[in-house]
């Protein structure tokens, strides 16, 4: 592009961040500005100090689009999310993994607060990833205007110095007790991060509204302390005023967003051939075979689509019989949780489109041509995540083959004999002998998990609840 078209092009003078796309309409980098339109200028104004990386970005944009928003701190997060999403090629200062960052709320401290980290410890909460760390230090300072959160972590003989300039209650002084601290302070800053701006005004609103019945009701009764309520009304407005005008369009990582840049990380971390878009999670569960069941549970877009949930009540064979009288698969697999779980993905891909062609296949049965003509089939997963280790994974993999079917699949365990939530989780792929093992803070094995976890939850729902029947039913 040169000058002259990027000055055609109706840029606004807003805040936002704008993409530049090459030849096969690739985004190849994303930027954020306080003035779009100045900044996007800049880029091909004369004598304009480019570095050489930036100079060889311009020679491949054909196009760029924008994004408005309506504050700097709102650019600032969009940019993360958008660079962690989509990975431009020019974007690798912010591609990299080492630059993840936290917002760590110590839940554990005596006086919990809110601090921004690279390191996940076994203990608080998280709110992240980030890939920019300017992103989180802004919206940590601006929170603070609120919620006036203490750094302190413990209770002292006197208050910190931020007390004396209004930037914390005075817990760490004994001036309010850790109770009231959780309830003004840390909650909110909690539901604000976790995307429940608009409940928290809510919220705000509606107490300002009961202090108002309250003033109305003393101008009538004389009962009460009107200074009092008065300035607690007062101070509940300025921190609504402040937070509608300062934070009003304060975009910190939503669930939604972290998700999908979750997907994007499992994509690169396991060098999948594609984006998985379609998830599938498996896991058994039952008490010494009784009330077997098996769970499948889908993820799409990194979120969970409970609508495509199944769920499978297993017959246990006899263990004398070498081949399930069911499956047309040989059944020389290790009986067991194993078993079973190949009695779940089996009745699962009858329930697919049928890849192959001509003789060799399982047989095709009317419902199965129904199938493939899409009637009350279910759609094929990207990835399959199965609870366990080699052998849970070799299932897998022997059902995959038998349909001829070519998705990747791994299994997610822990080190045997440990289940705590601190232990190490091992992946397990096909054809490798050594597992995986994923830092704490990897996106990629946050989803992982919680694709294994949400599977095991389901799995064990089901389980009680067909114990729960048989035992009433007794």
């Amino acid at each position: 592009m040169t000058i002259n078209q990027v000055k055609k092009l109706k840029i606004p003078t807003n805040s936002g961040c704008y993409r530049f796309f090459d030849k096969q309409d690739q985004i190849i980098y994303i930027g954020k500005a306080v003035n779009l339109k100045n900044r996007v200028w800049s880029y091909w104004q004369r004598g304009a100090q480019l570095t050489p990386a930036k100079q060889a970005l311009l020679t491949k944009v054909e196009r760029l689009d924008w994004i408005e928003v309506e504050s700097e701190i709102e650019a600032l997060l969009l940019e993360a999310n958008l660079i962690k999403k989509y990975q431009p090629y020019f974007n690798v200062d912010l591609k990299d993994d080492k630059c993840f960052i936290y917002i760590w709320v110590s839940t554990a401290d005596e006086v919990p607060g809110f601090f921004a980290t690279r390191a996940l410890a076994k203990s608080g909460q998280y709110f992240g990833p980030f890939v920019s760390t300017t992103a989180v230090r802004e919206t940590l300072k601006a929170m603070r205007r609120i919620w006036p959160y203490c750094t302190q972590r413990k209770v002292g003989k006197t208050p910190c110095f931020y007390y004396q300039l209004g930037r914390c209650l005075g817990v760490c002084g004994g001036k309010v007790t850790r109770a009231v601290y959780l309830r003004t302070v840390i909650k909110p800053i909690i539901s604000f991060l976790s995307g429940e701006k608009q409940k928290i005004i809510k919220d705000y609103r509606a107490r300002i509204k009961n202090y108002e019945l309250r003033i109305k009701n003393f101008k009538k009764s004389g009962q009460g302390d009107l200074n009092v309520l008065l300035e607690e009304k007062g101070k509940l407005e300025w921190q609504l005023k402040n937070m509608e005008q300062v934070l009003a369009n304060a975009r910190v990582l939503s669930v939604g967003e972290k998700y999908a840049a979750d997907v994007v990380e499992l994509a690169k971390v396991l060098s999948l051939p594609k984006v998985p878009e379609r998830i599938e999670g498996y896991d058994i569960s039952n008490i010494f075979g009784q009330e077997a069941v098996g769970s499948m549970v889908v993820f799409a877009g990194g979120e969970p689509d409970k609508n495509e949930y199944r769920k499978f009540k297993l017959q246990i064979p006899n263990p004398k019989s070498q081949i399930n009288p069911k499956s047309q698969i040989p059944n020389s697999i290790k009986r067991g949780d194993t078993q079973m779980l190949q009695e779940v993905l089996e009745r699962r891909f009858k329930h697919s489109p049928s890849p192959y062609q001509g003789e060799g296949g399982p047989p095709r049965l009317a419902s199965a041509r129904r199938r493939e003509a899409g009637v009350g089939s279910w759609p094929l997963p990207d990835l399959i995540v199965v609870d366990g280790g080699k052998a849970q994974l070799n299932v897998a993999l022997k059902i995959l083959k038998h349909y001829q079917l070519d998705i990747p699949v791994l299994g997610i365990s822990k080190g045997e004999g440990l289940r705590s939530a601190s232990a190490p989780d091992k992946i397990f792929f096909p054809n490798q002998k050594l597992p995986l093992q994923l830092p704490l803070n990897s996106p990629a094995l946050h989803l992982l998990k919680r694709v294994r976890d949400e599977a095991h939850r389901f799995a064990i729902a089901y389980h009680r609840k067909l114990r729960s029947k048989k035992m009433f039913n007794r």
